[in-house]
């Protein structure tokens, strides 16, 4: 799957190929986005300034204001259901 990462503080985003996830835990529900903001916060890392604060591991997928379909979910999950389309 695609996705927008920063791969180095004070550099452009990139479009990355990652893995598609799929779930490990029982209670795990894996969503496929349809749209995605980008916060403050996102910048804020970008621009390296919570580096030593956050912690944050390169490269990092931005983008947690999302919303999507369910595409996949744990065994133990019961009150949500794989989307049909």
């Amino acid at each position: 799957m695609r996705c927008i990462q920063v791969v180095g503080y004070h550099r452009n985003l990139e479009m990355t190929e990652i893995p598609i996830p799929i779930p490990t835990d029982p209670y795990d529900v894996v969503i496929k986005i349809g749209g995605a903001g980008v916060c403050r916060t996102a910048l804020h890392i970008l621009e390296g300034q919570w580096a030593e604060k956050s912690r944050v591991q390169l490269p990092y997928t931005i983008g947690h204001e999302n919303a999507g379909w369910v595409y996949a979910i744990g065994s133990a999950v019961t009150n949500v259901q794989r989307a049909t389309r």
